[in-house]
């Protein structure tokens, strides 16, 4: 019989599941008092929330700005991204081997666009995609660099936001992925810096970002979204040279090459299945979906993109969401508590909780059991096949 075999493998299931929840139980126990206590400075006297106070108090928090006096296109983020700066235009280059390489070809298309995929031989995710775009510089990078459109052809993209901009063309940036099964939703904070050089038939324009923190966009983790850590991400967007125009048989006068670099940390736990799709499908299935969408878009000489980042006043917290589903979240502020505010009456904040601690468990049971469910079902298939054969 298989009665001993299964026995032992569900003791084995439940220490997984112990050692995989207990961490995330103390986390969630800790946001869940985090959020009681914002939530109890957020009603008034009379036990009810109002809310023009709770519009108040998000207003305050987005008013808190990044440490560092602002003059122009100086802030406490200045060195930083001069710093990014260098070590991405080192690692977009072809010949670098001591910061940016060595490099090794994981997917490489043709048709209908040039697209090459590569992966760094040392680190698990870190990317160097050279693509070439239908478009002039500024047009391509315009989409690209663009955070609030990412969304329109990153396939893994969930919504994305401008936390605040800090000065010149420097920013704050929030991106949530989507989960690809069987890992769980990342997102990230990122620090964004754009930037061009060059003359007018031959500008380049440069998109580089890394992760930081940040007190308004704390981890997420109650909800089960693994915050990730990019060291180094971006693009840099060249004019493609007649000479490499008839080498790669492209038509037309409007090319872009397009390096981007995407090196980071995707935290918790991801196997290799999923990286490999990232790299050899999802990378090249995006870019094509922003070429074809390049084809269809005039071509200019001028960023729109820069130019409207430069005229925008230094250190302004903003919440820029990049879609409709993005618009109709509130993170900051409850659903249940707005509706109550202006309509019939809340429900207690007992019953609210409640609510939200069975879906943090349901989150977390999706999360961290996985890995255990799936070595579980094929356990039992290995023990089934071998008792039949024997």
């Amino acid at each position: 019989t298989m009665q001993y075999p299964l026995d032992r493998l569900h003791y084995a299931i439940f220490q997984l599941l112990f050692l995989a929840l207990v961490p995330s139980i103390v986390a969630a126990t800790t946001a869940a008092r985090q959020t009681g206590g914002i939530e109890q400075k957020l009603v008034e006297k009379n036990g009810q929330p109002s809310l023009p106070l709770l519009m108040q108090a998000r207003d305050a928090e987005l008013s808190s700005v990044t440490q560092g006096s602002l003059t122009g296109g100086t802030h406490a983020y200045s060195e930083k991204c001069a710093e990014i700066k260098s070590r991405f235009l080192k690692m977009a280059s072809p010949n670098s081997t001591d910061d940016g390489g060595p490099w090794t070809s994981l997917a490489s298309l043709s048709k209908p666009y040039p697209i090459n995929v590569e992966g760094h031989v040392e680190k698990q995710f870190c990317f160097r995609i050279t693509f070439y775009a239908p478009a002039s510089p500024a047009t391509a990078f315009d989409l690209l660099a663009n955070v609030l459109r990412r969304p329109e052809w990153d396939e893994l993209t969930e919504r994305t936001e401008i936390l605040q901009y800090l000065g010149g063309s420097d920013s704050i940036n929030y991106v949530k992925m989507k989960a690809i099964w069987p890992t769980a939703a990342r997102d990230s904070l990122l620090l964004s810096h754009i930037t061009s050089r060059g003359s007018d038939d031959d500008e380049e324009f440069l998109n580089v970002g890394q992760s930081v923190e940040d007190s308004r966009m704390p981890e997420r983790e109650a909800e089960g979204i693994v915050r990730m850590e990019a060291a180094l991400a971006g693009q840099l967007v060249t004019r493609v040279s007649q000479s490499d125009r008839m080498r790669l048989g492209l038509e037309g006068e409007n090319w872009s090459k397009v390096v981007q670099i995407a090196d980071g940390d995707m935290k918790g736990w991801i196997p290799k299945s999923v990286i490999r799709f990232i790299a050899t499908q999802a990378f090249p299935k995006s870019l094509t979906k922003v070429c074809r969408q390049l084809a269809q878009t005039p071509s200019r000489k001028e960023s729109l993109l820069l130019r409207d980042l430069l005229a925008r006043p230094a250190n302004k917290p903003v919440r820029d969401l990049g879609s409709a589903a993005a618009a109709e979240e509130k993170p900051a502020t409850p659903k249940a508590v707005i509706a109550s505010s202006v309509a019939a009456p809340p429900a207690p904040a007992a019953v609210v909780r409640r609510r939200a601690g069975w879906m943090v468990w349901i989150r977390l049971i999706l999360r961290y059991a996985t890995p255990a469910i799936i070595a579980a079902l094929t356990s039992l298939l290995f023990n089934m096949l071998m008792k039949r054969r024997s």
